[in-house]
């Protein structure tokens, strides 16, 4: 997965601190935190992975090796819930 796309027919939609995503054709509706749902508009199919990695630590400071793991989990529960390929 170097260039993760996220599923065409998602509606994204940020409230408070959460971002709901439906997925109308698996019927499910689910509930992000903020960084994961910008982890989830990132994949565009053109930002691969570490380009989302570097765009996350640039946004929050947060520690390269933390977000990398952190990301290659996501990207797995990501694919496995068809919200990525």
């Amino acid at each position: 997965m170097n260039c993760p796309r996220k599923a065409s027919d998602l509606n994204i939609q940020t409230v408070g601190d959460e971002v709901l995503v439906h997925h109308p054709s698996a019927q499910k509706v689910h509930i992000l935190n903020r960084t994961a749902g910008q982890i989830l508009e990132l994949c565009d199919g053109d930002k691969t992975q570490e380009d989302i990695v570097d765009a996350i630590c640039r946004e929050t400071g947060a520690d390269k090796a933390v977000v990398t793991s952190d990301v290659a989990q996501l990207m797995r529960d990501f694919a496995e819930l068809g919200l990525v390929s």
